[in-house]
């Protein structure tokens, strides 16, 4: 028989491998998940605060896509093919027919609207000409997305470049 002494160590064992035991499948897991989600806390409540610092960019994103969508389909009743429209648009900025050449680069299909691209192609504009015609490209009332623009300097006089800029002009998907 046991001695109460070798009772006692052998009870005072089993409680250490017990605690042991505890520790080391209960205690530092925990701990080690509490600080595992308190960091995720703190990154998603940063990833938060930067959203509410968005949203106003959002709003203003989210109008100025409306606008646009509203034209787009404003702009699907319209008798002209799309390059004539453009190519009226472009008339109307000041170029005349001469001035450029506009050439059609295909189209795609989108899950609201559909993109029919022109390849726009000017030669001798200043800085200032290229600026003005892409902005008023933009905010005119054609549902044109100005996709790239490729300015190259003039070898003969720096002054002047040469412009091909990618067109998209929006039309409605199912059309």
């Amino acid at each position: 028989m046991l001695r109460s002494r070798e009772k006692v160590i052998l009870a005072l064992g089993a409680c250490a491998a017990v605690l042991i035991l505890l520790l080391s499948f209960v205690v530092i897991p925990g701990i080690s998940r509490v600080r595992s989600l308190s960091r995720a806390s703190v990154v998603a409540e940063k990833d938060l605060a930067d959203l509410r610092k968005m949203r106003p960019e959002l709003t203003r994103l989210d109008r100025e896509v409306r606008r646009r969508l509203t034209q787009v389909s404003a702009a699907a009743n319209a008798s002209q093919s799309p390059l004539a429209r453009l190519t009226a648009s472009i008339q109307e900025t000041g170029f005349p027919q001469s001035a450029f050449s506009l050439k059609s680069a295909g189209s795609r299909t989108g899950e609201y609207v559909g993109e029919e691209s022109f390849d726009l192609k000017m030669e001798n504009l200043t800085y200032l000409e290229a600026v003005r015609l892409v902005n008023r490209l933009e905010t005119g009332v054609l549902p044109i997305v100005v996709r790239s623009a490729n300015l190259k300097s003039r070898y003969d006089d720096s002054k002047y470049l040469d412009a091909t800029l990618r067109i998209g002009f929006l039309l409605p998907a199912n059309r």
